[in-house]
This record gives C-alpha cells, structure tokens and sequence, in this order.
C-alpha cells in the first residue's frame, strides 16, 4: 500500500460504503447491470433477492453467488404481473425481516428505427414506469418502518437526449427520472432516499447492437470523452454508493454513468 493509499484509507472508513444488515430487492437481476448490482450489494453486506424473469433463471444466478458465499436468494417474477410487486416485497420480508434497499432496474427497448408503435411503448411504459410506481407503491411503507433506505431506478441516458431509434424507451426512462424526483419529495421525512441512475452504453447484452457493431461502436466510442464503453461493474458502484451511508445525503437526483458523453461536443 502507498502513503496516498494510507493517506486515503484514514478518511475513508470502510463501514462509509457498507451496507451490512441491509435486505436489497434487485429486479431484472439476472444479468448485466442488473447482476453487477446483485453481486455489489451483497459483496458490501447485504442479503439481496434477486429477481428476475423465468426465462432468466434467476435461481441459478443466485446460487453461483452463493456458491460465492454471498447472501442471495433467487426469485422468478414478471414486475408487470398484478401482484408482483406485492409477492416481491413479501419474499424478501418472509426471508429477512425487513427490507432497505431497492433497485428497479428491469427493461427492454421494443423500438424500431425511426417509429414506436403504441402497443410497444405501451408495453415499455407498463415496465419502466406503471410497474416501478407499483414497486414504489408497496417498498416505500415497509422501507420507512426500518428507518429509511433507498429507492433506486435505473434509467438511461436516452431519457436525457434526442434519440433517433430508442424513442418510446428513451420517453419511459426520462419518466423514471421525474418518478424519482417525486418520490424523494414524498418520501424525504421518513428517511427514504429516492435517485436514478442513467448508465451510457454499458458492455451488457442488451447494448450488443452498439458494442458489437464495429463502425457504430468506433463512432460512439469517439464521441465519449473517456474512448470507451462502460462495465456493469461501474454502474453498480453507483448503486452501492447510494444504499450505504456514503449517499445518505443524496436524494431526488439523476446520476449519469456515461463516460462523458453527455457533455461532449
């Protein structure tokens, strides 16, 4: 270790990013950000369910991060059924006895170029906006009677610019934001922190269209100021960072996790 590392250690406690003892619901957990978040929050401390589609077989990814000895438990759930929400929070109340921590982060983009049909962006406003509120809806009153805790969305930076292919998504995340801002208004006197997280084009899956493609992936990179795409890793950094007691004065806002494309000329 260096005498910055010391230096550093000193002002930094390592309890200022824990978040041992917290119980975190993270949906759309499964893979990419989503998984990075799962691992995270539970690498920091908390017991953490993870939640996601049949399809993704969220018990499997849970059981690698066990096997990992980290606390995770799996749960198979569509957050766009009736009563998801409600059989969601419940799990993770049944298992640990309280709940701290949310991380809405399941979504899909169902644009084409140049057009979004109503039954798509209907279908995304279902997932991105009508289901969180619902989460919300249920999370908050049963976060509130621990103390407090945090609400965390994950947004996007195409709610935050024009967009000529992810139109309707980029109109159903620019809601998460302002759902956030509301929320932490609401919600502030019981000591819930509610912020959304906007990632850039992130190494995932669901990013292979821009990632994988050479000459779009060379003309975004050369529009980011740091050159490159991001990792999960970085975004669930964030995500650690506002559950612990490192963000417990930061509410209400949109924290963008792009490599400075945003602010680029």
């Amino acid at each position: 270790m260096t005498r910055h590392d010391d230096a550093r250690s000193a002002f930094v406690p390592a309890h200022l990013f824990s978040c041992a003892g917290q119980v975190a619901i993270v949906t759309g957990g499964s893979s990419g950000i989503g998984l990075a978040a799962v691992e995270a929050l539970a690498a920091a401390g908390a017991r953490v369910l993870l939640v996601g589609l049949v399809e993704s077989d969220p018990d499997a990814a849970a059981a690698t991060l066990r096997e990992r000895g980290l606390t995770v438990a799996g749960l198979a759930a569509d957050v766009t059924e009736t009563g998801a929400s409600e059989a969601i929070v419940g799990a993770a109340v049944d298992r640990w006895g309280r709940l701290d921590t949310v991380l809405a982060n399941a979504g899909t983009a169902l644009d084409e170029p140049g057009t979004t049909s109503i039954d798509a962006l209907d279908r995304m406003f279902a997932l991105h906006v009508r289901s969180v509120t619902q989460l919300a809806n249920v999370a908050l009153p049963v976060i509130a009677e621990t103390g407090g805790g945090a609400f965390l969305v994950v947004s996007s930076l195409a709610g935050l610019r024009g967009n000529r292919v992810l139109s309707g998504y980029g109109i159903t995340k620019a809601a998460n934001a302002q759902l956030v801002r509301n929320l932490a208004v609401q919600w502030g006197a019981s000591g819930i922190r509610a912020n959304a997280i906007s990632p850039g084009v992130i190494e995932t899956d669901f990013a292979r269209p821009i990632t994988d493609d050479p000459e779009i992936g060379t003309i975004r990179r050369s529009r980011t100021p740091l050159g490159r795409f991001g990792r999960p890793e970085e975004v669930a950094g964030a995500v650690v960072w506002l559950a612990s007691a490192a963000g417990a004065f930061v509410t209400g806002q949109n924290i963008v996790i792009d490599g400075g494309t945003l602010i680029a000329d």
